[in-house]
């Protein structure tokens, strides 16, 4: 049975609480927040709302300052009244600087929402299945995100004739996104909208496995990226191909054209490394996301490969996916 979705939290809204909770006369860090929010990997998305949210006058971002004390921007543009206003709280700043341990602060009271995703994706990657194929289906599908907005996602879906690389069909859909992007929590972001996409497909009757999503699959630190979630929560045997390797390690020197290494965790081939073209430098890096295992993975995106960095199906989607996205602009 396929997996309920999720309904992330309103991360914004919590960072938000959070910052409120820093005393006057007290300063809190990038990477206090994040770890107050459950992952410090979440630092360089606080740094980036800090300079971007909707600021209030009653706001106490003033008081979020770099990990080495420096006071860094200030999103009302002007940073001499960051300065002015933790002058007049009592910070004491020198050289630029805040002494953190005098007046950082880390009690943060705190739901701490990003160690619950993690419990959650936890859970979903004990229901991923790594399951032995042979057979190569005649048509596969894509699928895409785009973003032509902060608040808004476009997701694509490529239907290829596996034979020719030719795209046989598509189709969009479009959602309201609040989950912001965060390494490893991807899902979170992209889910919801997938799952609208896989419904409209499985309407349409054009539904065809393996699916390949632009993420990662068991390439992942908890082995369950967002072609796995996906894979689990729509019950579709899916393919995770990304750019980016997040875990395991590979020797990607003197990689030649189309050749592939696998990516090792400990003892463990969770996907593989491979250059797609001579004229792309950079790997790709794929991986089973559901009821598909590394070696069927891998044979069936290099069958895909028509002389371009990505497989046929997720070029196709990228590309309608973000046409979809300008075209919805021009018209507001």
């Amino acid at each position: 049975m396929p997996e309920p979705p999720v309904d992330p939290p309103d991360l914004a809204d919590l960072l938000t609480r959070l910052v409120r909770q820093i005393p006057r006369g007290k300063v809190a860090t990038c990477g206090a927040l994040a770890e107050a929010l459950g992952n410090p990997v979440a630092a360089r998305w606080v740094g980036h709302f800090m300079l971007h949210h909707d600021h209030q006058r009653q706001c106490r971002c003033h008081r979020v300052v770099r990990a080495d004390g420096r006071l860094g921007g200030y999103v009302a543009g002007d940073e001499t009244a960051k300065t002015a206003l933790l002058a007049t709280e009592g910070v004491a700043i020198e050289a630029g600087r805040v002494d953190l341990g005098r007046v950082g602060f880390v009690g943060f009271r705190s739901e701490r929402p990003l160690e619950r995703l993690r419990a959650i994706q936890a859970a979903v990657a004990r229901k991923v299945l790594l399951r032995r194929r042979t057979r190569v289906p005649r048509r596969v599908g894509g699928v895409d995100v785009s973003y032509p907005g902060p608040s808004e996602a476009v997701a694509a879906y490529a239907l290829v004739d596996v034979e020719t690389g030719r795209l046989v069909w598509s189709t969009t859909v479009r959602r309201r996104v609040a989950f912001p992007y965060i390494s490893s929590y991807l899902t979170f972001r992209e889910l919801p909208v997938l799952l609208d996409l896989a419904a409209a497909v499985r309407r349409a009757g054009r539904l065809a496995e393996p699916v390949l999503v632009d993420g990662s699959g068991i390439l992942h630190p908890r082995h369950v990226g967002v072609a796995s979630h996906f894979g689990v929560a729509a019950g579709l045997a899916t393919i995770g191909v990304t750019k980016k390797l997040l875990t395991g390690q590979v020797d990607c020197e003197g990689l030649r054209p189309q050749e592939s290494r696998p990516v090792v965790e400990g003892d463990r081939v969770i996907g593989v490394a491979m250059r797609p073209t001579a004229g792309s430098r950079r790997p790709i890096f794929v991986s089973p996301g559901h009821r598909v295992d590394v070696g069927f993975a891998e044979r069936l995106v290099r069958r895909l490969l028509f002389g371009r960095r990505l497989p046929e199906p997720l070029y196709w989607a990228d590309r309608i996916s973000r046409a979809a996205g300008r075209a919805e602009t021009a018209v507001r």
